[in-house]
């Protein structure tokens, strides 16, 4: 039988397209013995860039490609499909993120989903009912990061797997896997910088406290140009600075994401730093579907 069918899936879904693999741990082991199998990856056509139902039917095309996707239909009748685990990461394309400033110690888990629901449902527009949201509150309570994603995205994905008899164990946004590694290090004042694909993200850390978050789309030509991208990150701290007198030339950058020239950055801000981080070799996807691994 392959490990194919006996694996875990890792998904990476990024906004052109959606690279699916197995999701196992020990994988040096696996490879004395008999070669990883490739993972499956399906593009999502032009036409339907930026939709959900593009993702949907990537997704259902990649999982209808795996190894051994066939055989579940042709076990007997009285045999239970077995259930495989998925673990999904997102690109940030898909999610819209907020940090909120406030006293949140005492609220629980249900009023928090209730605040950055209504936050998202004023600042975009969009009925809350139709958004799931994720949360993430900064040790000591005084700010909250918060992830909303389309819910018909959302379900439409936990069908998707459902139907290949795989169960949706972990479904989340990359920046926010990204802000608790590496914020978490992150004392005085700095700007968390992510750079991928067609999007630029920046969280503002105010005295080692989340402040503001921020993003800007970026056009063709811009994440090879250092110079360009540094340009912009100056944008997004002017927009996210939050304490008075703070200046840009007092602030670290932590860049993150592509591999970037730190000297246009280190002309700018205080200092620029590259964390520890595995190489963005590839596409997105393909690097998102490695995090969930």
């Amino acid at each position: 039988m392959s490990r194919w069918l006996n694996s875990p899936v890792a998904i990476g879904v990024g906004a052109r397209e959606v690279v699916v693999g197995a999701r196992t741990r020990g994988r040096w082991y696996l490879r004395k013995r008999a070669p990883a199998a490739e993972p499956v990856s399906v593009a999502i056509p032009d036409a339907q860039f930026g939709t959900g139902p593009g993702v949907l039917d990537a997704l259902r095309a990649a999982l209808g490609s795996l190894p051994g996707a066939g055989q579940q239909g042709a076990a007997a009748p009285a045999a239970a499909p077995m259930i495989r685990s998925a673990y999904v990461v997102l690109d940030d394309f898909w999610c819209n993120h907020a940090i909120l400033r406030g006293d949140f110690r005492t609220l629980r888990a249900r009023e928090l989903e209730a605040v950055a629901r209504a936050h998202f449902s004023d600042t975009c527009g969009i009925d809350g009912d139709a958004l799931v949201v994720r949360l993430c509150v900064q040790h000591g309570g005084r700010a909250l990061f918060a992830s909303a994603m389309p819910r018909a995205l959302h379900d439409g994905m936990h069908e998707a797997c459902a139907a290949g008899a795989i169960r949706i164990r972990s479904l989340r946004a990359c920046l926010p896997q990204l802000l608790n590694r590496i914020a978490a290090g992150c004392e005085g004042d700095a700007l968390l910088l992510f750079v991928a694909g067609e999007l630029m993200q920046a969280v503002m850390i105010e005295r080692g406290g989340w402040a503001a978050y921020d993003a800007q789309r970026l056009f063709a030509g811009d994440a090879g140009d250092a110079s360009r991208l540094a340009e912009l990150a100056g944008q997004l701290f002017e927009r996210s600075a939050t304490r008075a007198g703070l200046r840009r030339e007092d602030c670290r950058i932590y860049l993150c994401g592509i591999d970037m020239d730190p000297a246009p950055f280190a002309e700018r801000f205080a200092a620029a730093i590259r964390p520890p981080q595995p190489a963005l070799d590839g596409s997105l996807a393909r690097r998102l579907m490695e995090v969930a691994q």
